[in-house]
């Protein structure tokens, strides 16, 4: 149970990271379409963990999510390549795919593991799914650009 509480940690506070740089990539932005793509992931991220939590919380286990130093430096970094790059939309693209394909290695990670339970792991494929249509969602973007 305490590995899976570890696990189930790491994925909600990565989600937490992913919520929180996708607000910040939205307000920093001016234009519209990109921060209704942004403002939607975050939602998308801020539905993940809710669920998640809603789901543990039937095995006992309580989840505080919080966002890692690596998200709030990433997230700095958003906002000071906002103010200064010529190619805002591209850098801010680049800095999130970063951010995505590691929440794709802890999700595959914890995936891994046959002790979780079937519904739990259901739920984490679903997201994981979404995460990766949210990547390639972001490199049809970044060509465009």
């Amino acid at each position: 149970m305490k590995e899976l509480k570890s696990q189930l940690t790491e994925i909600v506070n990565i989600n937490t990271d992913s919520y929180k740089g996708y607000e910040v990539a939205a307000k920093n932005l001016n234009e519209t379409d990109y921060q209704a793509m942004f403002n939607r992931l975050a939602q998308q991220r801020k539905l993940f963990i809710e669920d998640l939590k809603q789901e543990i919380r039937d095995y006992n286990i309580v989840v505080d999510p919080k966002s890692s130093y690596t998200g709030f430096f990433n997230r700095t970094w958003l906002s000071t390549k906002a103010l200064f790059s010529f190619d805002v939309i591209e850098s801010v693209i680049d800095t999130t795919i970063i951010g995505e394909q590691k929440a794709v290695e802890v999700y595959t990670s914890v995936l891994k593991d046959e002790d979780i339970p079937g519904n739990l792991k259901m739920k984490l494929n679903n997201q994981l799914y979404l995460i990766k249509g949210a990547i390639h969602q972001l490199n049809k973007i970044e060509k465009l650009v």
